[in-house]
């Protein structure tokens, strides 16, 4: 499968990108996992200065059915310091 297709289905934009495609015929489950590029910078705050993330939490969604494949998708949230975006 092509990573970039599903990047551009869901709208991704640098620094976001599709990092892997996990695709289980068996079970019909379709697993997207999003990652960001080393050293982004993400920003702090209402109108804040980008800061560089120093850690990260990785979460799952479910997603809409892929036909007829449950799919979901695993993205590592990132933290930067900021007091107000919470994870």
């Amino acid at each position: 499968m092509n990573n970039d297709l599903f990047a551009a289905t869901l709208g991704l934009s640098k620094p976001w990108f599709v990092a892997s495609l996990q695709f289980d015929d068996g079970e019909c489950l379709l697993t997207v996992r999003v990652d960001f590029r080393k050293g982004s910078r993400f920003p702090h705050g209402e109108g804040g200065d980008a800061r560089l993330v120093h850690d990260t939490r990785t979460r799952c969604y479910r997603h809409l059915n892929f036909f007829q494949h449950e799919a979901s998708w695993r993205c590592g949230h990132p933290a930067s310091g900021c007091p107000v975006a919470r994870w």
